[in-house]
């Protein structure tokens, strides 16, 4: 089966938009394997994929006639609808968004420092103190509390790559830091 351009895919969209079924029908044939990956990638769940993916399409059919060309192509248009379904289903994170400034920042210091070695308490803090702030929340996000690089991406909107690059970079600043 050859790949629909996004120029035809955008004229069978417009199909769709006017309650064209058959239209739908190659929507879902030629759109459906690339919207279901993207499901199945973010969910990691078959099932839940299967189900997201249905709703998707469903809201594409209902919604299709908001779909503007001038805007973007029309894949990436179906992209963002199966995106969104799939973000509205996603479970509720277990740690809430933190601001993780000076106050909370000097309580986890104290709290890490603490059992382990108390001289560490005042230094980490000062180096934490010195991290940016998306640096200093990733890092006490992610060894403190446990949070994966895939939740602290979902968690902070912020792609999976610079979410490693700041825990990497916060790290290698607080190793600098502490060894001075």
């Amino acid at each position: 089966m050859r790949q629909i351009s996004d120029d035809d895919l955008s004229q069978v969209l417009k199909s769709v938009a006017s309650g064209d079924r058959v239209a739908f029908r190659r929507l879902y044939a030629e759109a459906g394997p690339i919207l279901f990956g993207v499901c199945n990638r973010i969910l990691r769940d078959r099932p839940a994929a299967e189900d997201a993916f249905q709703e998707a399409m469903l809201r594409i059919w209902q919604k299709s006639y908001l779909y503007d060309p001038a805007k973007g192509g029309a894949m990436k248009w179906m992209v963002a609808v199966a995106r969104n379904v799939v973000l509205d289903r996603l479970p509720q994170r277990r740690v809430k968004l933190m601001s993780l400034g000076d106050d909370d920042v000097a309580a986890l210091v104290d709290a890490l420092a603490r059992p382990k070695e108390p001289s560490l308490g005042p230094d980490l803090r000062k180096c934490l103190g010195l991290l940016q702030q998306n640096y200093r929340q990733c890092v006490i996000l992610a060894y403190h509390h446990g949070l994966s690089y895939e939740e602290l991406a979902d968690q902070l909107a912020v792609p999976l790559g610079t979410i490693k690059n700041w825990i990497h970079r916060g790290v290698e600043k607080l190793q600098l830091c502490l060894s001075q």
